[in-house]
């Protein structure tokens, strides 16, 4: 047996034993389906650590742990908490392109947008949570701060120097 077809395998008979036993009525799945997701993303980051030259097992290794521990999570304690967990939505890929980046060949494309997603998806939880109605708020010191700040100064490399210094000269 080729060991990249031993992972698969084991995932399958596991995750078909469990529901089958729940159909037989061993034991409910009830409330607990999002383990399935939860041993999916699992999978991707087995798949990961036997084959690490592919970082794109990564991302979905993250966004589907996450998003079915936040399943699970709704499903023990309510699905109205979505009302205010849903940003985990934009945290989810955001911390997989972080863990691309970090465990892969330090591609800084993979920064922008995993900060831009991670910054939004804080954003949004925090708004939730604590600022209410006052949020905008937020928005306008941003705004205000743009406004007053002194414009930045380009300071010219040192290859701008040479070449005007060479075009007086000549």
């Amino acid at each position: 047996m080729e060991s990249r077809n031993l992972t698969p395998g084991l995932l399958l008979i596991a995750v078909g034993a469990i529901i089958l036993m729940a159909n037989l009525g061993f034991f409910s799945l009830v409330g607990f389906w999002p383990l399935i997701i939860i041993l999916a993303g699992i999978f991707f980051l087995i798949q990961w650590i036997g084959d690490r030259e592919n970082h794109g097992l990564l991302m979905p290794a993250t966004v589907l742990t996450i998003v079915g521990l936040l399943f699970l999570y709704c499903e023990q304690y309510g699905w109205w908490n979505m009302s205010y967990l849903w940003p985990v939505f934009l945290l989810a890929p955001g911390f997989g392109f972080i863990l691309m980046y970090l465990l892969g060949e330090q591609d800084r494309g993979l920064l922008v947008p995993g900060t831009i997603l991670l910054v939004l998806g804080v954003f949004f939880l925090s708004i939730n949570r604590w600022a209410g109605r006052w949020w905008p708020a937020i928005l306008i010191v941003l705004g205000a701060v743009l406004l007053i700040r002194p414009p930045r100064k380009i300071e010219p490399t040192s290859t701008d120097t040479d070449d005007t210094q060479g075009q007086t000269s000549q």
